[in-house]
């Protein structure tokens, strides 16, 4: 975790992060931090210097407050591809004056519409603007290829995951016959083995779901903070969005199944 080594919100952060064996102050050369917590680290000759490659050290930035200096890094990080994480409420740069970057004010792929309305929302409790904004930071590190792995470590690197792929629709009475004769044989030649995967859509997978044994070797892909609502199989999650999720969908199986 890297600040300026600016007194205030940097130095109260780094005071809060554990031992602070983690948090580095990037400083101009020849000065000091003078921080408890935190090392210090060095480049540029000058604030200016400093913050130029400030906006170009970081994966993620979140951005607190803040005036046209925190502007300016905002969209250095942002034009280089950065995810940069605004706590809106707190006012200034952050919720966009000063020039502060559009783009960044709008709810990116690997958060929820919740987080970042509380990321915004002067009402919430500080606690629920705190977790979603450690909700969205920690999902923004994760790809799609990651969260791909991640998920298939959580069901078993030597499963075999079958992705049931279809639309959120009603199906024609054949793909639902189908479907429900299929998923029981499915579960018991290969659901000791395997994993069955949906979208968490009505319709064919939520019957493919209802007809695959007792349920215990399906999953449901959902994005972060949805639910399938379905009555056998569990939800698992990873994207903020259908977008995102349908990414991870993509990487996840060993076998895809399409239905109409």
């Amino acid at each position: 975790f890297v600040t300026r080594g600016m007194s205030g919100v940097q130095e109260s952060f780094a005071d809060k992060c554990g031992d602070g064996s983690h948090v580095k102050h990037l400083m101009p050369f020849g000065q000091s931090s003078g921080f408890g917590k935190g090392e210090d680290i060095y480049a540029g000759g000058d604030d200016e210097a400093r913050d130029e490659v400030f906006g170009l050290v970081g994966d993620i930035y979140v951005t607190v407050g803040g005036d046209g200096e925190v502007s300016q890094i905002a969209k250095a990080a942002e034009a280089r591809g950065a995810k940069v994480v605004p706590l809106m409420r707190t006012g200034g740069a952050s919720d966009g004056e000063f020039g502060f970057p559009k783009a960044a004010l709008s709810k990116p792929s690997y958060a929820t519409e919740d987080q970042w309305s509380r990321l915004a929302s002067k009402d919430a409790p500080v606690e629920d603007s705190a977790e979603a904004a450690v909700d969205v930071v920690v999902r923004a590190m994760e790809s799609p290829p990651e969260a791909a792995h991640r998920l298939r470590s959580s069901m078993g690197n030597e499963t075999t995951v079958v992705c049931i792929v279809s639309e959120a629709k009603d199906g024609a009475a054949d793909s639902e016959a189908l479907v429900k004769a299929i998923a029981p044989q499915l579960d018991a030649q290969m659901g000791s083995r395997s994993a069955f995967v949906t979208r968490g859509m009505s319709g064919v997978q939520e019957s493919f779901a209802d007809k695959c044994g007792d349920g215990s070797h399906v999953k449901h892909l959902m994005p972060f903070g949805q639910s399938s609502g379905f009555g056998k199989g569990g939800d698992i999650y990873a994207g903020g969005d259908n977008e995102a999720r349908d990414e991870v969908f993509g990487l996840v199986g060993d076998i895809y199944v399409t239905v109409e």
